[in-house]
């Protein structure tokens, strides 16, 4: 993405139906068909604006058998569109908290309340530290670094600080949070603590694919090993 000319990026997601595309992949991998419905266009419409989303290196088409797949192609476009949907206005009626902001994917990281709470006991256990000042969001930095009980807490969440990779994307930061306008974890720590809560059965996939729902033995690991009580901060 970075090789990109930026005006290329920014015509491609310029039109309504590209967008939508990339807002409904956030969810995870989906194929062609499932797009189609979902956007109710027509065939040949659907194709042009995905091959115009492929050309520009914002989405990733994955040939499926019979059938091609199509998903957001990186993190950091993942971020951007993250980023997008924070600049939506913030309704001045408090809205009834849906499923989607309690807890949901943002790519192949932990987002939504969950992905808050988590990121702030995180940060309270002294496994990351971060900076910011959260009351004013032109604070927001994605700056984080690993904190001095990292190794131990990450650990008994299920993730080996030593062996993750840098060399394919960024170590660790943080993500506005579309929902929260504040942060949780991202990058390959953030992509690897995703991996294990879901192996660990501590959430799971609700009916939509972006939608997480925390389970009973997550709720209670998050509170034995982060002090984390879900369905306090959840209720707050």
């Amino acid at each position: 993405m970075n090789d990109l000319n930026i005006y290329t990026i920014t015509s491609a997601i310029a039109d309504p139906v590209r967008l939508s595309a990339m807002m409904y992949l956030m969810r995870g991998r989906a194929p062609y068909a499932e797009i189609q419905n979902h956007l109710e266009v027509s065939q040949s419409n659907l194709s042009n604006h995905l091959a115009v989303l492929h050309r520009a290196g914002l989405v990733k088409k994955i040939n499926n058998g019979r059938r091609n797949d199509y998903e957001i192609a990186t993190s950091e476009v993942a971020q951007l569109i993250e980023l997008l949907q924070n600049m939506q206005k913030v309704p001045t009626k408090k809205p009834v908290i849906k499923n989607i902001a309690i807890a949901r994917t943002c790519y192949d990281h932990v987002a939504g309340k969950l992905g808050v709470s988590v990121f702030n006991a995180l940060k309270d256990q002294g496994a990351i530290a971060y900076d910011s000042v959260l009351a004013d969001p032109q604070y927001f930095t994605e700056e984080v670094t690993l904190g001095i009980n990292a190794g131990k807490t990450f650990n008994a969440l299920g993730v080996n600080i030593s062996e993750i990779s840098t060399s394919r994307r960024k170590y660790i930061y943080a993500c506005l949070d579309w929902t929260e306008k504040q942060p949780h974890l991202a990058g390959a720590i953030g992509a690897a603590l995703c991996h294990s809560m879901m192996e660990q059965k501590w959430i799971v996939r609700n009916e939509e694919k972006r939608v997480l729902r925390v389970t009973d033995s997550g709720k209670k690991a998050l509170k034995k090993i982060i002090n984390l009580d879900f369905d306090v901060y959840c209720n707050a």
